[in-house]
């Protein structure tokens, strides 16, 4: 990948920890609920994070602004070409962890968002441009409710959660030189539930939070209304939730519901991104595409399956949006 050639390289790692497994009626094992309850946690958080990271923090953008009170704008909607549970599988609360299929249909995880470049420092002059500008980045993220069979991943409140950042320009472009920057901008997903209902059972992934540290090298050249940005980055993506599950068990021919609880689900891992931009110019507007693609990490396995596929696989992603600058 080309990021690992400009970056230093740091092995990806993915983890899934999680605090004790704890069920009621105690004379029940929770195992397999629990065991269910982490791979799809492992599944789904990072294609999450994937869609929250996207590639340029401003679509079209690669150099700074030039100082204040330059500003640039952009509204975009980005999504991951994902995968979600799509098959039925019992919950057992008998015995240890049973394998499972849950299967994986293609779902598009959606993103849009709302991102702002500040300038603040117009950098020190270097021949045909300047370098060492500073831009403060600012942005909000919405996640609107996803749903596939049984599954569903459904934002808490208001569904917006807010970003920031800082970018610092290597070179400012000019009409004969690109503009050539590298930023870092901590991302926060919306806080949503993640719910599976296979039969009468419930089992819910409960106050998701995903966080993606970003970290971009972005260049970007513009000839009349064409724009082209390209760039490489990291991603650091980080997961928490609690998990709570109803199983619904025949005891001697009476129906008993069995609670289920896992606190405290964390999940960790680095990923590698590239990505390229084209816009057009429209006026003070500019209709910009993106496509990207975020590298797989260290696969970690999981007792159960999802139709063949990985948790933690490579992703593609994209974005189309309308940009600013005023």
């Amino acid at each position: 990948m080309a990021v690992a050639a400009v970056l230093p390289f740091v092995a990806p790692a993915a983890q899934t920890t999680s605090g004790p497994c704890t069920v009621s009626p105690a004379t029940f094992s929770g195992s397999d609920v629990c065991q269910k309850g982490r791979d799809l946690f492992g599944f789904v958080v990072p294609q999450i994070g994937v869609a929250v990271a996207t590639g340029n923090p401003v679509l079209g953008e690669g150099g700074t602004l030039g100082g204040w009170p330059k500003r640039a704008f952009s509204l975009r909607l980005s999504a991951v070409d994902g995968l979600l549970p799509a098959n039925s599988v019992p919950l057992s609360v008998t015995g240890a962890a049973v394998r499972s299929d849950f299967g994986a249909v293609r779902t598009p995880v959606p993103m849009p968002s709302a991102d702002a470049a500040i300038g603040l420092f117009p950098g020190i002059p270097l021949g045909l441009t300047n370098t060492l500008g500073v831009d403060v980045l600012l942005g909000a993220t919405y996640l609107p409710t996803v749903s596939e069979s049984e599954f569903a991943v459904t934002p808490v409140g208001s569904g917006v959660a807010l970003q920031y950042g800082v970018r610092v320009g290597a070179l400012q472009e000019s009409s004969f030189i690109p503009g050539v920057s590298v930023s870092y901008v901590r991302r926060k997903m919306p806080t949503v539930d993640l719910g599976y209902t296979p039969n009468n059972d419930t089992l819910s992934v409960t106050g998701t939070s995903v966080t993606a540290n970003a970290i971009r090298i972005v260049a970007s050249k513009r000839v009349a209304i064409l724009g082209v940005a390209v760039g490489v980055g990291r991603d650091e993506i980080e997961g928490s939730a609690s998990m709570r599950a109803s199983v619904n068990e025949t005891v001697l021919g009476t129906s008993q519901r069995i609670g289920v609880s896992l606190p405290d689900l964390r999940y960790a891992t680095t990923r590698n991104t590239a990505f390229a931009n084209v816009s057009l110019g429209l006026g003070l507007a500019r209709l910009v595409g993106e496509y990207g693609w975020s590298s797989q990490g260290t696969v970690q396995e999981t007792i159960n399956q999802f139709g063949g596929r990985k948790a933690d696989e490579g992703y593609r992603y994209g974005s189309i949006g309308i940009a600013f600058r005023l």
